[in-house]
């Protein structure tokens, strides 16, 4: 009879040890720890990189629109066929 107090007693003991895994109601989580940072980093480099891209669309649009003020304010901007008309008509005043 001890030794069956004893078995008992010990998987007592085993059940109270705290582990080092955080605990829900529902019991230890599913994912593990190195998991859940790999998730996070990936997590960051993705919001990251759809940063990165927003910032570069947006630079890149400044510079279209600000391409485009500048173009029609020294009359470069010329619609159709006739950019290439008035190109040489500037070399010939020059």
């Amino acid at each position: 009879m001890s030794e069956e107090a004893t078995i008992e007693d010990e998987s007592e003991d085993e059940q109270q040890i705290p582990s080092s895994r955080p605990q829900t109601e529902q019991g230890l989580l599913q994912w593990s720890f190195i998991f859940q940072i790999l998730m996070k980093q990936w997590v960051i480099f993705l919001l990251l990189s759809i940063a990165i891209a927003i910032f570069l669309y947006l630079n890149a649009r400044q510079r279209r629109n600000k391409k485009q003020i500048s173009s029609t304010i020294r009359h470069d901007h010329v619609q159709g066929g006739n950019k290439e008309i008035s190109r040489k008509t500037q070399n010939k005043r020059n």
